[in-house]
């Protein structure tokens, strides 16, 4: 199926796919649409269909900017009506709920690095920018952590495709979860491992 997706997908145009990539993760920040396209496996597929490094920067350009547009909405959002907007659809409540909850620790406990983090995490990437309006955290502390965000994840997505192919669609779409764990915890460490050095140079 993914196969057959990707062959369709390598047909578009140039315009068609950096729209593509564009949409794709700005619409699962925005619609939550993460339920029915995962980002991950949507910006790989258009990695691998981009074929050359001039359409691959193309598309990773056009889906940082989704991303960190899509991300600012949903901080707008949060900050003009907090969370509670998601209420007003029954549906998209059921489907954010159970994660809201962690998005809120997730902010509570690291604050602007959260929407870095949960760039990473599925459960997490639609619902902290939300979170974070709600907040209150400014939104010239929220954009830089975004855009930072933004061109990491979508940087890496889209070099997955470009780079192997097919073969690692199978594989976003089987062990996604798990790749997006490997990341923070990879980023995790390089943060702690930063911070204790500092600390060192300090004493």
């Amino acid at each position: 199926m993914l196969d057959d997706l990707l062959a369709r997908v390598a047909e578009l145009d140039l315009g068609w796919l950096a729209a593509l990539a564009f949409f794709l993760p700005f619409g699962e920040t925005v619609a939550l649409l993460d339920v029915l396209v995962p980002g991950e496996v949507g910006l790989v597929l258009v990695g691998a269909a981009a074929g050359t490094p001039p359409r691959v920067l193309v598309v990773f350009a056009m889906g940082a900017l989704g991303a960190f547009c899509g991300d600012s909405v949903s901080w707008f959002v949060g900050h003009r009506w907090g969370t509670s907007v998601l209420q007003r659809w029954p549906r998209v409540w059921r489907h954010a709920e159970p994660a809201l909850g962690r998005a809120s620790d997730h902010f509570s406990r690291h604050g602007g690095r959260s929407i870095f983090f949960a760039r990473f995490i599925g459960a997490l990437r639609a619902l902290a920018p939300l979170v974070a309006g709600a907040a209150g955290l400014p939104f010239r502390a929220f954009a830089p952590w975004n855009a930072a965000a933004s061109i990491t994840w979508v940087g890496l997505m889209v070099l997955l495709g470009a780079v192997v192919g097919d073969s690692v669609v199978s594989f976003v779409d089987r062990f996604g979860r798990l790749l997006s764990a490997v990341a923070v915890l990879a980023l995790v460490i390089w943060f702690v491992r930063r911070r204790r050095d500092r600390t060192a140079r300090g004493r």
